[in-house]
């Protein structure tokens, strides 16, 4: 397209072609490395962009000076010379050595060596920031594991404390219990998934480890529907919630109720928990809700637009649902 030559012969043929083909294709194969890898991040990206310049343009005079230089006396420029502009000294110049051909292909070389390394490095950079943003994303998981698992066991270990104090036989029992659930937890944390099963039997140790210290005014439903074997979930992901409803949801003096729903289904897990409210009477026996909150951080983390879920509070009766897609 941008050498003009009989069409009627092979232009191989000619060997000053053969000669300035060779040269060309060698001449912008080694300036296309060299640019890219020595003159651009060493030189551009210095800020040297007077010295960068001189480079390029210097090797272009080389080049087509080399051009030139191969094909004065070809056939295919001494015909575009016999036209009536021929003598002008600048039409001369134009088309003996600043002809299109060459000096389109030296500026294709040009922007696409500087194109690949700007490609190249915003592929780096994007790659080294992924890297980055999931390196975070685990730092801060692993922070609010470390914040969850000590919560738990201070809430859990005031239950026991309670019975120790009532020297009640149950609090064997319920440090056995206690021994288990930790075992989970420690065990199960470090997992990024678990079988729900395993969960549903975690939350169930969970719940008789409370029934110890409750009266008969406290009544418990969990009930789980759906093939629980085949479904993986986060550790630990719904005992803030349960652990909220046993907190707040539970009163020595009046009858109260928790009701624990776990549904799964081909898409997706729906897990409901509702429970009264009975708020204490001392200001410094309130939760920090510590534990409510780092769990919607973690649904935000593990579970990107693919979950949803909704706290509400009304007449004294504290709801969650949380949907999981899976």
């Amino acid at each position: 397209m941008l050498f003009p030559y009989n069409r009627n012969t092979s232009p191989f043929e000619s060997q000053r072609f053969v000669s300035s083909y060779l040269f060309s294709s060698i001449f912008l194969l080694a300036f296309y490395f060299v640019n890219r890898w020595h003159l651009i991040p060493k030189i551009l990206a210095s800020k040297k962009i007077t010295l960068y310049t001189a480079i390029v343009a210097s090797c272009l005079f080389i080049y087509l000076g080399v051009i030139y230089y191969i094909g004065i006396t070809d056939t295919q420029i001494q015909e575009i010379l016999k036209s009536p502009y021929a003598k002008t000294p600048y039409y001369t110049l134009q088309v003996r050595f600043f002809s299109p051909g060459p000096m389109s292909l030296y500026l294709l070389v040009v922007v696409v060596s500087t194109g690949s390394l700007i490609i190249g490095q915003w592929f780096t950079a994007e790659e080294k920031q992924e890297a980055i943003s999931r390196q975070q994303l685990q730092t801060e998981l692993s922070l609010l594991k470390s914040q969850v698992n000590p919560h738990f066991l201070f809430n859990t270990l005031n239950s026991i404390y309670s019975l120790t104090l009532a020297n009640s036989e149950r609090a064997s029992g319920a440090v056995l219990k206690l021994s288990r659930i930790m075992r989970y937890t420690l065990e199960e944390s470090k997992n990024d998934v678990v079988t729900l099963s395993h969960e549903i039997e975690f939350i169930n140790s969970y719940i008789d480890l409370q029934k110890v210290r409750l009266t008969d005014k406290v009544k418990v439903i969990f009930e789980t529907k759906g093939d629980v074997e085949k479904v993986q979930v986060a550790p630990l992901l719904f005992i803030p919630f349960i652990e909220n409803a046993f907190k707040y949801g539970v009163s020595t003096h009046k009858e109260s109720i928790i009701t624990i729903h776990i549904t799964v289904n081909e898409k997706q897990v729906d897990f409901y928990c509702e429970n009264d409210v009975f708020p204490y009477s001392l200001p410094e026996q309130q939760g920090t809700g510590t534990g409510l909150t780092n769990t919607k951080r973690k649904l935000e983390l593990l579970y990107p637009n693919k979950h949803a879920l909704d706290i509400s509070e009304a007449h004294q009766t504290f709801t969650v649902r949380l949907t999981l897609n899976i």
